[in-house]
């Protein structure tokens, strides 16, 4: 009879350990310090809805504080942009319990209450939002500290349509924010937020990561919700993501991250290099330019590629400009091809010639703002912003001044050969034969055309004596 009064709490200990919710805390509060930091708890079950056959995500939330001051925000995803956000704020001495407000924005922006059309396919029920009043061992001061505590449910989470939910992850990227000193005029869900404070490092915000399979519920009736352990920083969480979980990072933001590394390198690396390449003089520049520009319409398509994807959905001026310049490398790519086979044979530039370069200028310039309204739209900084403006200004700064420098120094170089040689301007001293145009640029294509064409026989011919 002893034995199988065990059996029931033996079955519980096996479904805890088997199955057991996620947390991550940050402990910062202390009310008599002037440096106190955010003090927030969150704890995750995932459990697989046996009507839906979808994922549901119950959440358990606390936020200690001692006074009325400033909010607590946590968000899934690794930016602002597409987050699902979970805001609480509120006076703990009054009546009322803790305001929280379930935000999204589509940038670095004031956050909006979520629709129900935002949610797409996934539902959310508030189940708790009490004040509480905070353990002993937190009663130090004589300033009562009281604790916000929260429990919500979000049906069919990953079917959010912002940023990618999955509850099979190994390494989820969550945000978390916070701001200790907004006074409220008045607690509403949609009342206005002061920002938190804003570089990273600084206390105002940051980043977690969570092991979202570790905490899938294998039972077929719904889960209890979370318990937060006191004392525990992390349980399958993690300040840093997990390095064995590359795909869960790449589906989860690293999609995101790699679609902007790639199109930053093409339009701010690659293509300019290509540029310089072609100007250079050298009689292996068309060879290094086009290597260059090819490579650098590679990153785009991958990186356009990748940010269609990532972004489920066309809807925003960002997103079809870089689509159309990614069409835009595909036909500046056929028209630098005619170009070079028609220049060979002519010696002169044709049609082809300048819409290649008048459509490279605008791909250039279009790409350069792009950048700009994608680090909007993901949620950086107005710092991070200005630096990538402030380089792509001295990138168009540069690259003007070495063509203007290229061109004044090819100009004088044929100046000074027209007065020196005796010989008519196709042919050098030496007998030996240049292809000289009346157009300075037509004469760089050439170097490089003559090099790719292999036309070495023209270049070294003798003239019979």
């Amino acid at each position: 009879m002893c034995c199988l009064r065990a059996i029931p709490a033996l079955l519980l200990v096996i479904a805890v350990a088997v199955a057991e919710p996620v947390q991550y805390c940050r402990f910062g509060h202390d009310v008599q310090s002037q440096n106190a930091e955010v003090d927030f708890c969150l704890g995750l079950t995932m459990h697989q809805n046996a009507s839906s056959q979808n994922y549901d995500m119950y959440m358990a939330m606390t936020v200690t504080r001692s006074s009325a001051l400033g909010w607590t925000a946590v968000g899934t995803g690794s930016v602002m942009a597409g987050s699902l956000m979970f805001i609480i704020y509120g006076d703990p001495y009054a009546n009322e319990p803790p305001i929280v407000s379930v935000r999204t924005v589509d940038g670095h922006h004031q956050p909006r209450l979520v629709s129900q059309a935002d949610m797409g396919a996934a539902d959310l029920r508030l189940l708790q939002a009490d004040w509480m009043p905070a353990s002993k061992d937190d009663q130090a001061s004589s300033t009562p500290v009281v604790v916000a505590k929260v429990a919500l449910v979000c049906y069919s989470c990953e079917k959010w349509p912002g940023t990618p939910i999955s509850a099979t992850a190994a390494s989820q990227p969550w945000i978390w924010a916070w701001n200790e000193n907004q006074e409220f005029s008045v607690y509403s869900y949609d009342t206005h937020l002061d920002m938190h404070r804003h570089h990273a490092g600084n206390g105002g915000w940051g980043h977690f990561y969570v092991d979202m399979a570790r905490s899938i519920a294998k039972s077929r009736n719904p889960p209890s919700l979370p318990i937060i352990r006191a004392h525990v920083s992390a349980l399958g969480a993690s300040d840093s993501p997990a390095v064995t979980d590359l795909v869960g990072w790449f589906n989860a933001g690293g999609m995101g991250l790699l679609h902007g590394v790639l199109l930053a390198t093409a339009y701010l690396i690659l293509l300019p290099v290509g540029v310089v390449a072609m100007r250079s003089g050298s009689t292996k520049a068309f060879k290094y330019h086009w290597i260059v520009q090819i490579i650098g319409a590679i990153f785009i398509w991958i990186g356009v590629a990748l940010g269609i994807v990532h972004s489920h959905g066309l809807d925003t001026v960002h997103q079809w400009l870089g689509i159309t310049v990614a069409v835009g490398t595909v036909i500046q790519s056929l028209l630098g091809w005619r170009h070079h086979v028609v220049f060979v044979k002519t010696k002169r530039r044709q049609w082809a010639s300048h819409a290649h370069i008048w459509l490279g200028r605008i791909i250039l310039i279009c790409g350069w703002g792009n950048i700009i309204s994608g680090m909007v739209l993901s949620g950086h900084g107005s710092g991070q912003i200005a630096f990538v403006s402030t380089f792509i200004a001295v990138d168009a700064v540069a690259l003007i001044g070495w063509v203007w420098v290229m061109k004044r120094r090819k100009r004088r170089e044929t100046q000074h050969m027209e007065q020196v040689t005796p010989y008519p301007p196709w042919k050098a001293q030496g007998n030996e034969y240049f292809a000289l145009t009346t157009s300075n640029d037509d004469d760089d294509d050439e170097r490089s055309s003559q090099d790719i064409s292999e036309s070495s026989t023209l270049a070294n011919h003798k003239d019979p004596e």
